[in-house]
């Protein structure tokens, strides 16, 4: 992983998110890119006040390197662990305007990011409709994994990674990138494929995936299956009951499939986030 891309709105929420994340840094021998949208409306030219207009966008645009420039140094110290290598991570930053979406795609494939990083939402409901949309729109235009972290998430004690499952190829590039990513930061993975109580499996699909994880042979790794209604509550329940540290989810970002793993699952599983979660793109590069 070469660098970890971390967005921020300057909230508390998002300092805190930054700061959790800056903790894994080193074990990952990764450098960071904080980035911040400063404007995310469109001006139209014939705007009478043009002259304003440009004054506003310099204004905010200092205004945003000089926050980054003051989180990034915030940041430094607490990313000055102990790598492999002799690696010394590097924080850098960068603003601009535009969609968020858009804009972290056109970053990841130009710094390339491994992964991105997000506050998870607050209970005020302004913020929670504002980062529902902002992270589905990162969600759904990230070619990497989305790491949401909640407030009071604690980076400290990630020993468990639960990773729910539907049974579909793309699974297979999840396991694989869940596995890398516990023998850098030493976590047990446990793989966890939820049934609806109505549906079938597909038999095929099961055993290629059951092979798959049983070819690993690592002892971190485990795998179960659970059965249930409501996919989203029965895995926060368990998370719980088994006290994971962080949740993973596949996200279909071209809507194909359906049943218990859908786009709605994401938002689900946002709008009822208990733990951190790491959102995969089922088109992992």
């Amino acid at each position: 992983m070469k660098t970890i891309l971390m967005l921020t709105d300057f909230s508390e929420n998002a300092d805190r998110a930054a700061k959790a994340a800056a903790k894994i840094v080193p074990q990952l021998n990764a450098d960071i890119l904080i980035y911040n949208t400063y404007y995310d409306h469109p001006i139209l030219p014939t705007y009478a006040g043009g002259p304003l207009v440009v004054e506003e966008f310099v204004f905010r645009k200092d205004e945003s390197t000089a926050k980054l420039s003051q989180l990034a140094i915030q940041l430094r110290p607490i990313m000055a662990g102990v790598s492999q290598g002799g690696f010394k991570p590097q924080a850098n930053y960068q603003c601009g305007e535009g969609s968020l979406g858009k804009n972290t795609a056109a970053l990841i494939q130009e710094n390339t990011i491994g992964l991105v990083v997000i506050g998870g939402r607050t209970d005020n409901a302004i913020d929670h409709f504002i980062f529902g949309s902002d992270t589905m729109d990162v969600i759904d235009h990230a070619s990497c994994p989305v790491f949401i972290i909640p407030p009071k998430a604690d980076m400290n004690a990630l020993k468990k990674v639960t990773l729910a499952i539907p049974f579909e190829l793309a699974d297979i590039n999840a396991i694989n990138y869940l596995t890398g990513l516990g023998k850098q930061l030493n976590f047990h993975l446990e793989i966890v494929h939820v049934s609806l109580l109505e549906k079938s499996e597909d038999t095929i699909k099961k055993n290629a995936i059951v092979s798959h994880i049983n070819a690993i042979k690592q002892d971190n790794i485990t795998y179960l299956e659970i059965r249930g209604k409501n996919v989203v509550k029965r895995l926060n329940r368990l998370c719980k009951d088994k006290n994971s540290d962080l949740l993973a989810l596949v996200h279909y970002q071209q809507g194909f499939l359906s049943g218990p793993f859908d786009r709605s699952t994401t938002v689900a599983a946002l709008d009822n986030q208990r733990i951190p979660l790491l959102v995969i793109p089922s088109e992992l590069n």
